[in-house]
């Protein structure tokens, strides 16, 4: 029977020594849906304590190694306590990330899809998405804020979109001086919604709305 004793946060993750927050994420996701009680795979191994036990591990490495503070206070306590070894932190970690990386980039766009999904059918996401949606014009921290409510981050949404992270920045922070044509921004907000999995019309020409109308004051302070 599967447990987590005598593994450390990043075993338990199944994520090299260096991965970065969004690895961790990932990792995080990918376990939460195997031990869930939803799990298809796993429903009938264990006992609903058992599985208590196995998501509350799940959620303290998390915890832990998505907070940098906290990631180098567990490192330092691993290699004091002589569970590894430093070079694990070093080029053992850098050998396992290279491969990492290269067997998650095509799971990638399933893996978001899941969670926002997941995460649409809690009752305060659904309430969030109708009242953003409900407004006659959006501005970028509203687009921001639901992005946030989702737990999803700018390079996740540039890992599957392959919009550079700097617009979807100004798409949220309504930097409209330094965003390309309409027609691009256009195609920008269509990819975003699509991945929150929200009207991209809506999306789209309520951004819009709210950029024309704050144009001319933007203008008038460059003036």
């Amino acid at each position: 029977m599967k447990t987590f004793e005598n593994e450390n946060y990043y075993q338990i993750l199944q994520v090299p020594a260096n991965a970065r927050a969004d690895e961790i994420k990932h990792a995080y996701r990918d376990s939460l849906a195997i031990y869930e009680a939803e799990s298809v795979a796993t429903y009938s191994l264990f006992s609903d304590e058992q599985r208590e036990r196995l998501l509350q591990a799940i959620e303290t490495a998390f915890d832990t190694l998505v907070n940098e503070e906290k990631r180098n206070a567990y490192n330092q306590m691993l290699i004091d306590t002589g569970q590894v070894d430093a070079a694990f932190f070093s080029r053992q970690g850098q050998r396992k990330s290279d491969a990492y990386c290269d067997t998650r980039t095509l799971s990638n766009e399933k893996r978001l899809s899941q969670w926002v999904q997941k995460k649409a059918d809690t009752p305060e996401i659904r309430q969030r998405i109708e009242a953003i949606l409900s407004r006659e014009m959006l501005s970028g921290l509203e687009l921001k804020q639901l992005r946030e409510a989702y737990g999803i981050d700018i390079p996740e949404i540039h890992a599957v979109t392959k919009i550079s992270g700097d617009s979807l920045k100004r798409i949220e922070a309504n930097q409209f001086e330094d965003l390309p044509a309409e027609i691009y921004v256009r195609q920008f907000l269509k990819a975003y919604a699509d991945v929150l999995r929200i009207d991209s019309g809506h999306v789209i020409d309520s951004y819009l709305k709210f950029m024309a109308q704050a144009k001319p004051d933007t203008d008038h302070d460059r003036a």
